[in-house]
Parts: C-alpha cells; sequence; structure tokens
C-alpha cells in the first residue's frame, strides 16, 4: 500500500515534543479560570469524570456555562505552534490524517491562515465528530475529539463521550436511518459487503485501510476508540465480513513493562504493537525513528 493510502491517527505528544504544555498544565489553568481553588484532586479520576467535576463544580457554584469551558481551552490550544516533527508527518505525502488533538499544528505547516479553514465535512456537525474535516490542499485532517474552530465540539466530558459512542454505534452497528436529513447510512458490515463505503466519515478507513497510530496514549478513557477497534475485531473472528486492514500501534519501548496491559488488549483486538527505543525522553528523534519506520513499510 502506498503512502497515500495509509491512514495516520496522531495524538497530543508529537506536541510535547518542543511543548511543556500539558493536560496536568491545562487541568491546572482550568480549574483557576472556572475559580475553583479547592477542587479535589485527580488521583484515580478517569480525565472525563474529572472535567465533569470542574464543570459541575462552577456551574453549580458560579452558574458557569460550558461554552466558556470550552471556549477557554480552544484559546489555549490556538497557542501550539508547529515543530519540525508536524512537517515531517507532511513529507510523508498521506492524505487522510486522524488526530486526537483540538489544535491546528498540522494545518499551521501549510496553511497562513488557519482562522479561515471551513470544516468541509460530508455531515456538518455542531457538537459530534463523526465527519469533522479540515481540508487544506489535497490532505484531509479529521479532529475527531473536536477542533479550536469549533470549541463545542472539543470532546472533554462523560457525557460528551457517551453521546460520542451513541453516534459512532449507530453509525456502525444498527445504522442511521432518521438521524440525518442528507443521508441515511446502512450498518457497516453492509456497506462492507456491497462496497459501499465512500469515506464520509473518519470511522470508515479502521475497516478499509492500513493505519499507523502513534503519539497516542490510548487510555481506557478513550472508550469509542477501544469499542471500536473490539467491534471490528468481533466481525473478523466471527467472519461477518472480510476485513484485511492492518492497525499498528507504535509506542516507546522502555514503557513496555508497565504498559503490558495495553499491549495484551491491542493484541486481543488485532492490533500490531510496534515498541520504539527513546533515548532520554528525546521525542523529537523518537519520533523521527516512527515516521522512518512508517515510511520504510510501504
Amino acid at each position: 500500500m502506498t503512502m497515500e493510502n495509509r491512514v495516520l491517527l496522531i495524538g497530543n505528544d508529537i506536541n510535547n515534543a518542543t511543548s511543556d504544555y500539558s493536560w496536568a498544565n491545562l487541568l491546572t489553568d482550568l480549574i483557576d479560570f472556572a475559580k475553583l481553588t479547592k477542587v479535589t484532586s485527580m488521583d484515580n479520576k478517569p480525565f472525563p469524570l474529572y472535567y465533569e467535576e470542574i464543570f459541575l463544580s462552577s456551574a453549580r457554584k458560579y452558574g458557569t456555562k460550558e461554552s466558556r469551558l470550552k471556549a477557554y481551552i480552544a484559546a489555549k490550544a490556538r497557542r501550539l505552534v508547529p515543530n519540525e516533527i508536524h512537517q515531517e508527518i507532511l513529507n510523508l505525502g498521506v492524505k487522510n490524517i486522524l488526530t486526537t488533538n483540538y489544535d491546528l499544528t498540522l494545518e499551521k505547516v501549510i496553511s497562513k491562515d488557519t482562522k479561515k479553514l471551513k470544516n468541509t465535512g460530508y455531515i456538518k456537525e455542531s457538537l459530534y465528530n463523526l465527519f469533522r474535516i479540515d481540508k487544506v490542499n489535497d490532505i484531509n485532517f479529521w479532529h475527531i475529539h473536536g477542533s479550536e474552530l469549533a470549541p463545542r465540539s472539543i470532546t472533554l466530558g462523560y457525557e460528551h463521550y457517551g453521546g460520542y459512542l451513541q453516534q459512532m454505534r449507530n453509525y456502525v452497528v444498527t445504522g442511521t436511518k432518521g438521524n440525518y436529513s442528507k443521508k441515511d447510512f446502512s450498518p457497516i458490515h453492509l456497506r462492507l459487503r456491497d462496497n459501499q463505503i465512500n469515506y464520509e466519515s473518519w470511522i470508515d478507513y479502521f475497516f478499509t485501510h492500513d493505519i499507523d497510530i502513534f503519539g497516542l496514549n490510548f487510555d481506557f478513557v478513550e472508550m469509542h476508540l477501544w469499542w471500536l477497534l473490539t467491534y471490528r475485531a468481533r466481525i473478523k473472528v466471527t467472519k461477518r465480513v472480510e476485513i484485511k486492514n492492518t492497525i499498528r500501534y507504535f509506542y516507546p519501548k522502555k514503557y513496555a513493562n508497565q504498559s503490558k496491559h495495553k499491549l495484551e488488549l491491542f493484541k486481543a483486538n488485532e492490533v500490531q504493537t510496534i515498541p520504539i527505543e527513546m533515548v532520554k525522553d528525546d521525542r523529537i528523534k523518537y519520533y523521527k525513528k516512527v515516521l522512518k519506520r512508517i515510511k520504510g513499510s510501504r
């Protein structure tokens, strides 16, 4: 498969290669913005539920609208700038890039004014992100967790994750009859059987194209992504329809032992796991190795 036909799924760690603004920093700033100086600690709490605690506490105490919190996060995302890894990703020649990032650092590599970018998705969404695309030149950037350009779409709380999974399951399993005015989608196994996959959604690629995943921790709070991998594996094991594509997950080799539980679950879901050496937390060199490995697998 050529690089043009490969698909990437990229997480926030590519930004961490040159930025020290982490999720912990974001949460601290969000708590300050929400005027909550005594929110209980995040220890042992999944991030989506901790976000709900922040929002609910602020809403209860100050009448805070969730739109204000998401607008604040979007503003933080707009401050991020590309690094050399963003450029090298685009140098691969891949035409479809999926990302969980809200920021537009990848688009900024090739677009002088990202504020003018428009969502060109087949179905226009204000809250969820099954169809959301930024198209720059001939590259589709699928912001599967929302975009800084549409703060409401930023996927954070448990309510949003739960609703998103419901939308995804309709699109994949039961069909979407009556959900959208523009088109009804039949269940994915029927569309695969009848060769009716038109790539209106990023989800389609999980069943048809080779996907390389990197820079993404793939925490279990990403319930919708783990569900998608599980459903794909179930289709394969029950032989309901033939699935031929390969999904690969790249991770730093030094984290193998502490990630054993996750790697075992990837294996169960027929995701290949590829350890790559990372020396002294040098993310730039690490991601260059990852990209070299991806480019060499054409």
